[in-house]
């Protein structure tokens, strides 16, 4: 965020709250240069100025810099392999049974072959595959992207077999998606079957799929669920990412012990806005088909976030995407450095506890 915009978020906040300038100043200087590493742009975002934060509280929140800190001091160099190459992690996965979705096809020049899934090693690999209705629809998203950039969700190959329908209604031309797909991502791209998700989350954000993204810490004693957040997609998203509150998307906390659902928003800073119903479909949270607000499958989620955890020893602090189905949970992916910002957004505190803290950092 360049100076016009901070300089209108603090004539805002001194508006809206009576903060003076010169406090607002000064807290934010001193939180960059703390512990916590907040940049001005998030001091703003996370609302960290309101006086029901006192000091040691505000110093709870991790900035950018100190979520990187904090993977790097938790997670070593060789683990990280298996979370950030997403064919080393389905494979991974797969031996030891874990729920995901089929993976149909790879189109990389990698040489690690998946079972059950056609290896597309080029170009003409890749439409001739797309030209069979039988390989749609189909998700595909990047081997190494994250934040879900450059996904795609395929609805259909057209009747004649030179175009693909996108989950949008969009109809594109098949050799022109496949030439952007070399285009936007050299390294390859997971083609999964599109999975389909639970009817009673379909009753109040529609047929898309939705995930909760858990921070797992794993010790000495096994893995403990430190904080939980159930992701939820606007408009056209095909991805449920947050990223910030730059793709319109909802998130909402989720109490870990239950499964209730807490508060849900959308957008952040002075942006940010609470609501409880789905600004699509129009459903509340309180009628939607929830029983006490409570997300389905949630004890066998958080069983199986933990039960997998422990197959990253060395990788201590570990951010879980874990889909809401029609056939339960299923694991979609493993991050590093997997958002903390999205968690203390929506549940308006710091998310550095004694767990975290023993990190040093």
């Amino acid at each position: 965020m360049s100076i016009p915009p901070l300089f209108a978020e603090a004539l805002r906040t001194k508006k809206q709250f009576d903060i003076g300038l010169m406090r607002q100043l000064s807290q934010a200087v001193y939180l960059r240069f703390s512990r916590c590493r907040l940049d001005f742009w998030e001091y703003y975002f996370f609302q960290v100025y309101l006086d029901r934060y006192p000091m040691p509280e505000k110093k709870r929140f991790a900035g950018w810099r100190r979520e990187i800190r904090l993977d790097q001091a938790a997670n070593t160099g060789p683990a990280r392999k298996l979370a950030n190459d997403k064919l080393l992690f389905y494979a991974h996965m797969a031996a030891h049974g874990a729920p995901q979705p089929k993976i149909m096809a790879v189109y990389s020049g990698s040489e690690l072959d998946l079972p059950g899934s056609v290896h597309l090693r080029n170009e003409d690999d890749a439409v001739n595959y797309f030209r069979h209705s039988a390989h749609t629809p189909v998700f595909i998203k990047p081997l190494h992207g994250a934040h879900g950039r450059n996904a795609f969700s395929v609805g259909a190959t057209t009747s004649d077999g030179r175009g693909l329908v996108l989950a949008s209604g969009e109809t594109i031309g098949l050799q022109k998606f496949v030439i952007g797909l070399a285009t936007r991502e050299r390294g390859g791209w997971l083609l999964q079957e599109r999975i389909n998700t639970d009817d009673r989350i379909a009753k109040f954000s529609g047929d898309r799929l939705t995930s909760v993204r858990m921070i797992i810490l794993l010790g000495p004693s096994g893995p403990e669920l430190v904080s939980a957040v159930w992701k939820i997609p606007t408009g056209k998203n095909v991805t449920d990412n947050f990223s910030v509150g730059r793709t319109g998307n909802l998130i909402a906390g989720i109490d870990i012990d239950t499964g209730r659902i807490a508060r849900m928003v959308q957008g952040v800073g002075w942006k940010n806005r609470a609501l409880t119903h789905h600004p699509d479909t129009g459903a509340d949270l309180d009628t939607a088909g929830f029983i006490n607000r409570r997300l389905p499958h949630w004890d066998a989620t958080k069983g199986l976030c933990l039960e997998y955890a422990a197959l990253f020893p060395g990788l201590h602090l570990q951010h879980w995407d874990i889909a809401l189905t029609d056939r339960g949970p299923v694991i979609l992916e493993i991050n590093v450095e997997g958002g903390m910002r999205t968690h203390q957004i929506v549940q308006q505190r710091g998310i550095v506890g004694p767990g975290l803290a023993k990190f040093g950092v």
